[in-house]
């Protein structure tokens, strides 16, 4: 039975912007959702891929927020724009445009993470410099105890 992705991995993206998606999170996409077609968020220092289907849901929420709202309106013109389609190709890789690596800082290593209904690409040293030790320990010791 497929979940939701879960687990941490590191791979090279080529100079081509190719990077292979976790054979996991491929299972999940076949079993789950059925199809290898995702949604690619550029987040500035980081990508966030969804499945199309958990990013339709996601967009139907984000639609029920607060239209009059200039600089939320603002932030949603500026995602849609650096949004892409992209899919799996026959040997478990996706490509990501050059303008989209250039622009989240994504060349050499990476690590891919699963988030729950989505997985994201980080370069590996924004990655080490976010979950360091010390701030991974910080986060355990103030949330563990909601985990039952």
């Amino acid at each position: 039975m497929a979940g939701s992705f879960r687990g941490q991995y590191q791979h090279k993206i080529s100079d081509t912007g190719r990077i292979s998606v976790p054979s996991k999170f491929r299972e999940i996409l076949k079993v789950k959702y059925g199809s290898d077609e995702l949604t690619l968020l550029s987040m500035g220092d980081h990508l966030r891929l969804y499945p199309s289907a958990e990013w339709d849901r996601e967009e139907a929420r984000l639609e029920s927020e607060s239209t009059d709202n200039d600089e939320f309106q603002e932030f949603l013109r500026y995602l849609y724009s650096d949004m892409d389609e992209v899919a799996i190709d026959g040997n478990g890789r996706i490509q990501i445009t050059a303008d989209v690596r250039q622009r989240n800082g994504i060349q050499g290593d990476c690590i891919v993470n699963g988030f729950r209904n989505h997985f994201e690409i980080w370069p590996a040293v924004v990655w080490g410099e976010k979950a360091s030790e010390e701030r991974k320990d910080e986060l355990f010791k103030k949330f563990a105890s909601k985990i039952r």
